[in-house]
């Protein structure tokens, strides 16, 4: 069977989370007494002094980041892509970059992040969101003039929305009860959304 490029770096944009959600979401914990789902935050499980954190840190985070700038290249090498859209795919990019330094940076004991390393994790960790939530807006309306693509419009704004939505209380409502979910659900909606513009631009360019 010939290797196809374009349709392995378009698939890697749904695969990326499928793993992500995988290794971050549901196995760690298992491995990981003590941390709680509901109430400890995702940072943790990459920490220094975790059990799980080559788990997270090598294939939670850091493959994770390389998929997704692997995706963004097939998202770049699309026809279909216009000039606007390549300009969404810069920021996708960027944030596959952040994703994987994250992984590289592991916050400190209990993240309470008191190193310049723990601060690096901060920073990769806590920027990448507002970036790849332009690039998906950017994106959105990039494809909302093509026939085939821009049924992904409203599907990306209406989700995109939520997310914002669920980023407020996360960063700026107090005392948070379940601050894991909160953020699992902030986090995790932005990579759902990955995930639909991936098998969408699958299906239709590669099945």
């Amino acid at each position: 069977m010939k290797f196809n490029l374009d349709k392995a770096l378009i698939a890697s944009g749904f695969i990326g989370p499928t793993i992500f959600f995988l290794t971050i979401y549901f196995l760690p914990p298992l491995f990981f007494p003590g941390y709680n789902l509901a109430n400890d935050f995702i940072s943790e499980l990459g920490a220094v002094d975790s059990p799980v954190k080559i788990l997270a840190n090598v294939f939670g985070f850091s493959l994770f980041g390389i998929l997704i700038m692997l995706f963004s290249v097939g998202l770049f090498r699309l026809k279909e892509i216009n000039s606007s859209g390549k300009i969404a795919v810069f920021f996708i990019f960027i944030t596959g970059i952040l994703m994987y330094l994250v992984g590289i940076f592991p916050c400190d004991i209990a993240c309470e992040n008191f190193s310049i390393r723990g601060d690096l994790h901060q920073k990769t960790s806590d920027y990448q969101f507002p970036i790849l939530a332009i690039g998906l807006v950017l994106f959105a309306f990039s494809v909302a003039g093509n026939e085939k693509l821009r049924w992904l419009t409203p599907i990306i704004l209406v989700l995109g929305l939520a997310t914002l939505f669920l980023a407020y209380f996360l960063f700026f409502v107090r005392d948070l009860q379940n601050i894991g979910i909160w953020q699992r659900a902030a986090i995790g909606l932005p990579y759902v959304i990955m995930m639909i513009i991936a098998w969408g631009l699958y299906k239709k360019n590669f099945s």
